[in-house]
């Protein structure tokens, strides 16, 4: 079982690790083709409303089919749309690699969640998706940092193509991911999983908790490379060592937090806490200049937008059955990507006449959101342990 977490959690680091040189290298590409701030942001929307879409009929493969199947097609998908973004010179044919990368993205998120969810004991969840969020931050931090470096030699194109080798490692490893999950002849079932999960004590405001999130941090991932470079006035190498530094705290916030939240009965609190203290920062953000002090900005408060991270996916696996852990993970992926899409898209024109508008803005949806989530309850006031049966071991 050991070697099977572990293979999790390299094909996590490494399909993260190509995403996040593909975040740094698509806006900054697009740019140079000449698209506008909103088209920018709306490339970025393109990928993440396309894997919401789909997330949730990748739960469902994932339950019908198996973890295995669902993650090797991904890493297809992915691959293949990062290599034809390498070797485009058109804007439109960029949008289209976005909708063909989000199918990938989609379906490998729900995968990945779906199998761990599997292998671990409910009681060591907490850090097993503190250990998941690390890899997926690692993969953060590798990413830009290799991407940035490399464009002291290499265009922009072959940046995208070289940072797609990491791709084809996680699609050699996707073999040693468990089975688990295959139900020959189960017809694809969906209302009743999808009716148990929004009749719990606080779904609601745990989809809203979610939201919040989504919206601040994909805002922020969206507009952070273009901001960096006519905001911050930085060269492409030092977005890129930005987004290490952040990656690098975002990693290390992981485990511990996820250590904590495992003793945690009422995680509400935390969620809202950490982001609204993460609103906060984004909206101080496009008032800074040089390298810095915005670094140290984003040292104090991404870890918060972490821990709301960690505690937002823990409850949606203890919400979860033994035979609907695809279904529910695809609920959760499908809420995530719309979250992180919408962001972008909704303040696509503010940004367009101001950074301090778009930001200022998305800080305050996303506070209210969260102050919104704790009035619906993120979660049960106690722990329904009957109602969810333990992983499979």
């Amino acid at each position: 079982m050991k070697y099977r977490v572990l293979a999790i959690y390299l094909i996590t680091a490494f399909s993260f690790g190509a995403g996040g040189a593909r975040n740094l290298a698509i806006p900054l590409y697009a740019d140079q083709l000449g698209a506008s701030r909103g088209e920018i942001g709306l490339l970025f929307s393109t990928f993440t409303i396309t894997a919401a879409l789909l997330s949730l009929p990748s739960g469902l493969l994932a339950d019908r089919f198996g973890r295995r199947n669902l993650v090797f097609t991904s890493m297809l998908a992915l691959g293949l749309s990062q290599l034809i973004a390498g070797t485009t010179h058109d804007v439109r044919i960029l949008f289209a690699t976005q909708l063909l990368g989000g199918v990938g993205g989609g379906a490998a998120q729900t995968a990945v969640m779906a199998a761990l969810a599997d292998l671990v004991p409910m009681e060591r969840m907490g850090r097993s998706m503190g250990w998941l969020t690390l890899s997926m931050q690692t993969g953060f931090l590798g990413g830009p940092a290799v991407a940035g470096i490399l464009l002291r030699w290499l265009t922009l194109q072959q940046d995208l193509l070289v940072t797609t080798i990491p791709v084809g490692v996680a699609l050699v490893l996707s073999f040693w991911v468990s089975s688990t999950g295959g139900r020959k002849g189960v017809r694809l079932e969906i209302v009743r999983p999808l009716r148990a999960l929004s009749a719990q004590r606080g779904f609601v405001g745990l989809v809203i908790a979610l939201l919040a999130a989504t919206v601040l941090w994909g805002t922020y991932n969206a507009y952070i490379p273009i901001f960096g470079k006519r905001g911050l006035g930085l060269t492409g190498t030092e977005v890129g060592y930005l987004l290490a530094i952040q990656a690098v705290v975002n990693g290390a916030t992981r485990v511990p937090a996820g250590r904590l939240l495992d003793r945690v009965s009422r995680k509400s609190r935390v969620v809202v806490a950490t982001t609204i203290g993460f609103a906060a920062g984004l909206a101080v953000l496009p008032h800074l200049v040089g390298f810095w002090v915005p670094a140290l900005l984003l040292v104090i408060t991404v870890p918060m937008i972490a821990t709301a991270f960690i505690a937002i996916g823990l409850v949606f696996v203890q919400m979860a059955t033994a035979d609907s852990r695809g279904t529910v993970m695809g609920v959760y992926s499908a809420i995530l990507f719309l979250g992180l899409g919408a962001g972008p898209a909704i303040f696509a024109a503010l940004m367009n006449r101001s950074f301090v508008f778009g930001f200022t803005a998305c800080a305050i949806a996303g506070a209210l959101l969260a102050a919104l989530s704790l009035l619906a309850r993120t979660q049960p006031l106690r722990r329904r342990r009957a109602v969810v049966m333990p992983p499979t071991p």
